[in-house]
């Protein structure tokens, strides 16, 4: 069984959804801390034609203690607005924009205190949309008790893997600490060569936000990472 873990971010690149959909089983790690400055509360989108940071306001008060299934949406920050007219502003002319926006709507629209789940309903709609079956799971459910490194292999061993899929990009750090030493787990690493597709705009970036795949591809999207993702 092929497994992988990884915490739910806002609007994960497509390269994620690559992942998910390799896997048998995706297990959404909740119970680490929340970073402020990282993808749990934002992504790239394409706006005017320049990469644009799209950000989930949150409530500060004891961050440094706050793990990511307890960060609470600042709902004051009247952020639902701003997110529905930026994305409105950047891709009311893309080819699928009316195919997906209102459903984007309406996620955001009734998940507006906790983080965790919203960026779990928003992960959930675009596996639905992309024709993606994979198992998916929430470690808060184990009842796990090491923290930080360990708690990958505590969750391999858990769901009895045979393959941990990780990004290429931890390769050298689970390298040196050799978590699966006496282990018959395999881990293997995954990654996305460059590509381009149809994209609304002057310019083409890359490594943005699935909403960009999908208001620009729609249903071929799902295709179209199949084609770059590879496992090393």
């Amino acid at each position: 069984m092929k497994l992988a873990i990884s915490q739910p971010t806002f609007l994960p690149w497509y390269g994620y959804f690559g992942l998910v959909d390799y896997v048998d089983e995706f297990v959404f790690l909740n119970d680490v801390q929340f970073e402020v400055r990282s993808w749990q509360k934002r992504n790239y989108i394409k706006c005017n034609n320049e990469k644009k940071f799209l950000t989930v306001p949150v409530l500060k008060k004891k961050k440094s203690e706050q793990k990511i299934y307890e960060v609470k949406i600042n709902r004051e920050d009247n952020y639902i607005n701003k997110f529905i007219k930026t994305i409105e502003l950047s891709y009311k002319k893309s080819p699928y924009y009316n195919s997906y926006s209102k459903n984007i709507f309406d996620i955001i629209i009734s998940n507006d205190k906790s983080l965790m789940e919203l960026n779990i309903n928003f992960i959930k709609y675009f596996c639905d949309v992309l024709g993606i079956k994979t198992k998916i799971t929430n470690s808060l459910d184990l009842n796990l008790k090491n923290k930080k490194e360990d708690l990958i292999k505590e969750i391999c061993e858990i769901k009895k893997c045979d393959e941990y899929i990780s990004t290429i990009g931890a390769k050298e750090y689970l390298g040196d600490k050799a978590f699966f030493d006496n282990s018959s787990i395999k881990i293997k690493y995954f990654s996305i060569d460059s590509f381009s597709y149809n994209q609304i705009g002057d310019k083409f970036i890359e490594k943005l936000s699935i909403i960009d795949l999908i208001f620009n591809e729609g249903p071929n999207a799902l295709n179209i990472i199949k084609k770059k993702f590879v496992i090393l």
